[in-house]
This record gives structure tokens, C-alpha cells and sequence, in this order.
């Protein structure tokens, strides 16, 4: 990792103005319901690996807008709370890592998202809150072009139920 103070502000600044994409598109557009929102932070060629027994990778803008569209069509009343169950701390988003030292890395395209979303099934009326953590790797672009996700997918699917 370098010491040189100009990279270290470089780069803070790109993980501060990549997580400010994932706030004001991804989180806030699931919160308001804004498809465009949503979508806009993703690259067209955009790999998606979901949560889910035996899920696979999903590969393409087109793909995304399905899985963007089948959630805002069933759920309502989304909101997020950053940092929640993590020990200790409110932050939610997190970027490079010091261990283990022989892959040490300060770069501020992979960021790690914690948090848990309170959301309504619009069919049912059924409540759930869900943790969920992402790792979204940002290209030059400012775009999200892979995402692994890990939540309660079984949880969030239960709403379904009658």
C-alpha cells in the first residue's frame, strides 16, 4: 500500500463517490421505488451473483432489469439501515483490506455494503427485515459491473406465504 498522501485522497475520494452511487441509486431507489434509480448504477455487462442454493451467476443489463422489476412489483415500504448487526459500529460500507498482508489492497472500486432492509410484501401485507451484504466492484465508469449478494433469501421469499 502506498504512502503517498495524493493517492490515499484519490482514492478515498472514488470509494466516497462510489458509495454515494450506491446510496442515491441503489439504496434510495429501492426506498423510493425508482426503477431508473436502481438501474442506473449498473454496467450494461453487469455479472450478478445472487444468494440462493445452487443460484448462478446472472450476466446482463437485461437479466438485472427482470430481478430490479420482480422485486418492486411484490415489495413495498423498503428501507435500509446501514451498519445494522455489525459489532460496534454504525458504518456500513467498507473498502480494501489489510489482511491478509501479502494481498493487501487500498483500492476503492470493491466495496463491502452491511446493513438490513425493512420491507412489505405488496401481495400479502407480510413484514420482513433482512440482513444483507454485498461486494460491489465499480469499473473506470463510476458503473457496478459485479455484485455478490448474501441475505435471507428464504426469509424474504416466506412473505409469500398465505
Amino acid at each position: 500500500m502506498s504512502c503517498d498522501s495524493s493517492v490515499n485522497n484519490l482514492d478515498s475520494n472514488t470509494f466516497e463517490k462510489n458509495v454515494q452511487t450506491l446510496k442515491d441509486g441503489f439504496i434510495a431507489g429501492y426506498e423510493e421505488m425508482d426503477f431508473d434509480k436502481v438501474i442506473s448504477i449498473f454496467a450494461d455487462s453487469i455479472k450478478y451473483y445472487p444468494s440462493g442454493v445452487d443460484s448462478k451467476m446472472i450476466e446482463g443489463i437485461d437479466q438485472m432489469k427482470e430481478n430490479i422489476s420482480f422485486y418492486m412489483a411484490n415489495f413495498e415500504n423498503s428501507s435500509f439501515t446501514e451498519g445494522s448487526g455489525l459489532p460496534g459500529t454504525d458504518v456500513g460500507f467498507w473498502g480494501g483490506n489489510f489482511y491478509p498482508a501479502d494481498n493487501m489492497m487500498s483500492g476503492p472500486n470493491n466495496i463491502r455494503m452491511y446493513g438490513s432492509w425493512n420491507v412489505t410484501n405488496s401481495n400479502t401485507g407480510k413484514t420482513v427485515n433482512f440482513k444483507q451484504y454485498c461486494v460491489w466492484n465499480f469499473n473506470e465508469d463510476g458503473k457496478v459491473h459485479s455484485v455478490t449478494e448474501y441475505l435471507d433469501l428464504g426469509g424474504l421469499l416466506a412473505t409469500f406465504d398465505e
